[in-house]
This record gives C-alpha cells, sequence and structure tokens, in this order.
C-alpha cells in the first residue's frame, strides 16, 4: 500500500526484471469473441466491487486502491475453474483483459473527483446534479486514458520504465495460470471468509445496533473528555483491513499526527479559548490548516524531487507526433470529452472559458509528470499535481474558491486515470496484449465506471452526511483550503491557523526530504500524519490496531500472512463497502431511519 490517497493506493511490488515474465502469443488477431466479452464482463463485476470500495474507502480515509493485482486474482478465481469445465480455458490474455477493464472502472471515482474536488465543491454549499457529475466523470475518464496511450509508447517501449505494479500483476498472471489450481484456492478461502465476517459486524452495528460504532476511551486529556475528542475504537472491519495492507508505518505516523492534533492541539484549543467547544466539527475548522499543511509541504518537496520529470514531460510531449499512437476513432472521442468538459466546466461547475482552456493545456504536460512518477517509483502524484494547477490558475486567472476547485479536479481527474491506465498497460505489454484491444476496454471501463460510481457517492453523501465523522471526506479539506489561499489570501483564517499552518508546511518538507534518505524506515510519513489530524481520532486508533495485528501475524506466520493478507484485508473493505452502500439506499427510501 502506497501514500494515502496522494496516489492511487498500490501494492510496492519493487522493480523486478522484466525477463521474469514470459511473454504470451501477441493478441493482435484477438480472442475468440466468446472470450473477449467473458473478459470484459468480469472485468465490469470487479471493476464494479473496486468502485463502491473506492468511493467508501476514500471519503473514510481519503485511500483508495488501483487494483490490478486485485482483478487479476479475483478474474482467476471466478473464471479459470468455470472455464476450464466448459472446455475454453481463461488464458493469461483474457486475464489481462479483465484486469484492464477492472482497474478502469475502479479509477472512475478518483477521476470524477468524488473523493477529493467533488465533496469539497458540495461543502462549499454547490448541488451539482449527479448526471452533470457522471457526465463529467466519463470526459475526464476518457482524456485521461487517451493520454495514458498518447504516452505508452514513450515510456514503455523506447525508455522501458518498470512500472512495478504492472510488472507485479504480469507475474502473478503468468504464476498463477501455470500453477496448479489448489495453490491458488487459499486466497479465495480468506476472501470470502473476511467479507463474511464483516458482513456480519456491519449488519450488527448499522442494522440491528448491537455493536456500537465506537467504544470510547474513559478519562479525559488535558482537561477535556476522550470521547469528545472522539478517542476510542471503531467496531469497523474496513479500518482495521486498510491498516493491515498500509503497514505498521503509516498506521503509527497516522496515530503520531492524531496524538498531536487530538491529543495535543485541541485540549489547548479549548481551555485557551481558540475553540469554543469540544466537539469534532468545531475543533475541524481549526486542525484542517495544519493537517493540510503537512501535506502541501510534503507535496512541494515530493514535486520538486521530480523536476526532472516535469523536464522529461516536455520530451515526452515532442515524441507524440511520431507514428499512430492512437486509432483515428480515439481522437473524436478526445474532441468529444475535451467540449464535454469545457461545457459542463463553464453551465455546472462554474469555471470560465479561460480557466476550462488553461486545465486543458495543463492536462497532458501533469498527465506526463504522474505518469513518469507511476513508471518510475510506482507512485502517481494525483493529488499534488490538481495542487499545482490550482496555484496556476490562481496566478494566472484568479477566480471563486468553488472555481479553482474546479481547475483541480479537471486535472486530477484525468490524471487519477492516466496512472492506473499505465500500470495496466504494462502488464499487458509484458504478456503481449493488444494494444488497440486494451484501449478498448478502458473505454468501456470508463462508462461503466461512472455509473457505479456518481450513485454509490449520491447514496452514501446523501445518507450518512457529507463531512461527517463518518464520511470526513479528508482530501476535500486540501482542495478546499488551496483553492481558498489561491483565491482569498489568509483572510477569514481562525486566529493562529495561518501559523500553525506555515510550521507544519514545514514540517512537512523537512520530514519527505528525511525519508528520502538512510533514516527512511524510522521517520513519519507527513502524509498519514496530517490525515490523522484531519480523522476523528478513533480512525488512526483502529488502523493502527489493524497495522500491528498485520505486523505480528508477519512476525509469526510469515509465509502464510504474506500471501493471504490482502485477500483478508479486500474481502473485509469490500464487505463493509457494499453494506454501507445497501444501507444508504435503505435510509433513503425510508425503509431505514
Amino acid at each position: 500500500m502506497s501514500e494515502p490517497a496522494a496516489s492511487p493506493v498500490t501494492p510496492r511490488a519493487g522493480v523486478a526484471h522484466v525477463e521474469t515474465v514470459p511473454r504470451a502469443h501477441p493478441a493482435e488477431g484477438g480472442e475468440p469473441r466468446e472470450s473477449t466479452a467473458r473478459a470484459l464482463g468480469m472485468g465490469g463485476v470487479i471493476g464494479a466491487l473496486l468502485a463502491v470500495t473506492n468511493v467508501s474507502m476514500g471519503l473514510k480515509l481519503g485511500w483508495w486502491e488501483s487494483g490490478s493485482v486485485m482483478a487479476a486474482v479475483l478474474g482467476f478465481g471466478g473464471m479459470a475453474a468455470v472455464s476450464r469445465a466448459r472446455g475454453s480455458p481463461y488464458t493469461p490474455l483474457e486475464n489481462n483483459l479483465t484486469q484492464v477493464t477492472a482497474v478502469s472502472v475502479g479509477a472512475m471515482p478518483a477521476a470524477a473527483g468524488l473523493l477529493g474536488p467533488l465533496p469539497a465543491l458540495m461543502l462549499l454549499g454547490m448541488d451539482v446534479p449527479g448526471v452533470a457529475v457522471a457526465a463529467w466523470s466519463v470526459a475526464l475518464g476518457i482524456l485521461g486514458v487517451l493520454a495514458a496511450h498518447l504516452l505508452r509508447r514513450r515510456l514503455m517501449e523506447e525508455e522501458a520504465l518498470p512500472f512495478p505494479t504492472g510488472i507485479a500483476t504480469a507475474e502473478l498472471i503468468t504464476a498463477m495460470h501455470a500453477s496448479e489450481p489448489r495453490a491458488n484456492k487459499g486466497r479465495g478461502v480468506w476472501l470470502v471468509v473476511a467479507g463474511v465476517v464483516a458482513t456480519g459486524v456491519t449488519v450488527l452495528r448499522d442494522i440491528l445496533q448491537r455493536l456500537p460504532g465506537m467504544v470510547a476511551v474513559p478519562g479525559s486529556v488535558g482537561g477535556v473528555p476522550a470521547a469528545s475528542l472522539a478517542w476510542g475504537v471503531a467496531w469497523s472491519p474496513m479500518l482495521v483491513a486498510v491498516g493491515m495492507m498500509a503497514g505498521l508505518h503509516l498506521g503509527l505516523s497516522m496515530l503520531l499526527g492524531a496524538l498531536v492534533a487530538w491529543g495535543g492541539l485541541s485540549p489547548w484549543l479549548v481551555s485557551t479559548g481558540v475553540v469554543k467547544e469540544a466537539g469534532y466539527d468545531s475543533l475541524l475548522s481549526w486542525l484542517t490548516w495544519p493537517g493540510v499543511g503537512l501535506l502541501v509541504g510534503s507535496a512541494l518537496v515530493s514535486l520538486l524531487a521530480q523536476a526532472r520529470d516535469f523536464r522529461s514531460a516536455a520530451r515526452d510531449l515532442r515524441s507524440l507526433g511520431r507514428g499512430e499512437l492512437l486509432p483515428r476513432w480515439a481522437w473524436g472521442w478526445g474532441a468529444g470529452a475535451a467540449l464535454l468538459s469545457l461545457g459542463l466546466g463553464v453551465a455546472v461547475f462554474g469555471l470560465s472559458v479561460s480557466q476550462v482552456l488553461l486545465s486543458l493545456a495543463l492536462l497532458l504536460p501533469l498527465c506526463a509528470v504522474c505518469a513518469r512518477g507511476a513508471g518510475q517509483v510506482d507512485v502517481s502524484p494525483v493529488t499534488q499535481v490538481g495542487q499545482l494547477s490550482q496555484v496556476a490558475a490562481g496566478v494566472a486567472l484568479p477566480g471563486s474558491v468553488a472555481s479553482n476547485i474546479g481547475v483541480g479536479g479537471l486535472v486530477s481527474g484525468a490524471a487519477a486515470q492516466t496512472g492506473v491506465s499505465l500500470w495496466a498497460l504494462k502488464a499487458g505489454h509484458l504478456l503481449g496484449a493488444s494494444s488497440r484491444r486494451m484501449l478498448a476496454a478502458q473505454l468501456l471501463g470508463v462508462l461503466v465506471g461512472s455509473l457505479v460510481s456518481v450513485p454509490a457517492y449520491l447514496l452514501l453523501t446523501r445518507a450518512y452526511g457529507l463531512g461527517s465523522q463518518a464520511l470526513p471526506a479528508p482530501f476535500s479539506h486540501q482542495f478546499r483550503a488551496v483553492a481558498e489561499l489561491a483565491a482569498r489570501g489568509l483572510e477569514g483564517m481562525p486566529a493562529h491557523a495561518a501559523l500553525a499552518g506555515a510550521v507544519a508546511a514545514g514540517v512537512g518538507a523537512l520530514l519527505t526530504l528525511l525519508a528520502r534518505g538512510r533514516m527512511a524506515r524510522w521517520v513519519p510519513s507527513p502524509v498519514a500524519m496530517g490525515i490523522g489530524f484531519i480523522l476523528p481520532a478513533y480512525f488512526a486508533v483502529t488502523l493502527c490496531l489493524g497495522g500491528v495485528i498485520a505486523a505480528i501475524a508477519r512476525w509469526r506466520w510469515p509465509q502464510v500472512t504474506g500471501r493471504n493478507v490482502p485477500a483478508l484485508a479486500a474481502g473485509a473493505i469490500a464487505a463493509e463497502s457494499l453494506v454501507g452502500v445497501l444501507i444508504g439506499a435503505l435510509k433513503l427510501l425510508g425503509v431505514m431511519s
């Protein structure tokens, strides 16, 4: 699992040797039509599950999962036995097409801006119709996919960047199809068991109300009741599972942020009268600024460290004129998506024509930066490039807070789809898959993802309340804070918040610099710390508990744990997410109060 929300969550595969992945026979002629249809269908189903999970997990924690490895495992588990029984084996190229489709579907919550920009606009009071959000997501998803294919030849064939997650996915597909079915049954069993347990806990907690949402810590912190500061442990399989996948380092980093924010600063704010009452909402209005400061300071150093990527992006763009990079019909899709984003940006999101044109001009260069990050170090700096575009728009075309958020959402949305598309394409490239077939699958995934993600988002936000402890939407605060600074400067900030934000930005920058050296394993993650400032304290406690459980299990049973923890965590996260969406639907229908 990688840094939260600033990039899609991906397994840290490491840079493997490309030669270890045997190439399949080229698929330019294509799989049989029936095989292609079942691969796309399975990819759509897995992607829909991933999209719902990403909406729920993203609004709660700011994390989202790119899903390449998960889609490959679930695709094999779901299709291999059935296809073998029918006498038509499920091939590695089919499995690749499944993961390509699923990844495109699963990335749509981030591409649509449902995890940051759109919640920020809604918290400002802007009510965007669901149909407009869906159309906006389709436009940005198409632009992101096409950007990935424009850059594919340059980055994968000419420079042969590793794209570690893509290599890991290709190796996994090859290994699964070369091994006995029994070797892969364990993952499926653990996934089902975790899903059943998580479903039971969620039903007992949210429907039957036999379990509390949180068990509060007794006593007080600095004279303030611990329960008022949301210190406790949540009955949430999702939070424990995310902690297991994120690891102990990120869990402890988030807990450290929560200790500083909710254990140190909050009692001081209440005792000095800077904040009138001890409560999540009132304290969050102040703590947002140092929390965002940590995120922005880290993002600034990360972008400066990628200065070479900005220069390389210019060379990438100059290379686009060589050869046919996209089929002719795809250029029409791109032109239509650009026009759709222009129309919606002006008519629905309140951007000026010049702001949309500036965003579109920045889109491909900044997508190239994210592509290089994904290729070299397995991290796509989606949020950072979105905020860079916000700053550029604030300097060149100052406007309202909402329009500035819209600029950031347009760029970061396309960039999110570009990064995950290239991870999926790398796996297909190593397996010898057809790039045109993968392009068609990804565009289909964009359409499916918009139809799944937007309704799930609307159900959850209307049922649980956006910005509440149930759905804090942590990265909406970052987009909003950057937009307010770009549009208004320091006016209107709470007392001492500007100083706290500046100090936190310096700390975030310093920690990011230290993490690039030999002390990396001992340096807390400033991104995770910043999220610890913004989320309720019990989120950090529960997530850290999951990291501790996974660390103990890996020490005690290293072989079994390493193979099964991802499946166990995925089952718990998906089950609680799906039950949460179901409960949201029941609440809106009046079946539940």
